[in-house]
């Protein structure tokens, strides 16, 4: 029963996942690459660039880029995720009007708290 519960909820995430993904676009003040910190993540993860694109996403640690799916920008939210080193991250991000950022990524071990500060063009 309760795996049955489990996978109903999986299917709907998924659905409602795409869904809010087809429309969502970044804001024009927040295209760029900001650099980011991650304090409590795992080594090798605690900092890098993330890269916003008008409808995607693409974030990098130790020279290495990852895709990511863009799931919802609106006002000054960002919420993302991406497949790296074969772990799902789910990235949710606020944005203010001084262009700086926090939020957070989450995944299957844990979750870290994001510090972004956009850097100049």
């Amino acid at each position: 029963m309760k795996s049955k519960i489990l996978r109903l909820f999986l299917v709907i995430s998924v659905l409602l996942i795409g869904s809010l993904s087809t429309n969502a676009q970044i804001k024009k003040a927040h295209i760029g690459n900001w650099s980011f910190d991650a304090p409590t993540a795992p080594e090798g993860y605690t900092f890098g660039i993330v890269e916003f694109k008008k409808d995607s996403v693409f974030t990098t640690f130790m020279n290495s880029e990852y895709p990511s799916t863009l799931i919802k920008a609106k006002k000054d939210s960002i919420i993302y995720e991406a497949n790296i080193d074969g772990e799902i991250v789910l990235f949710s991000l606020k944005i203010n009007k001084k262009l700086k950022g926090t939020g957070n990524a989450v995944w299957s071990y844990g979750e870290t708290i994001i510090i972004l500060t956009k850097k100049e063009d």
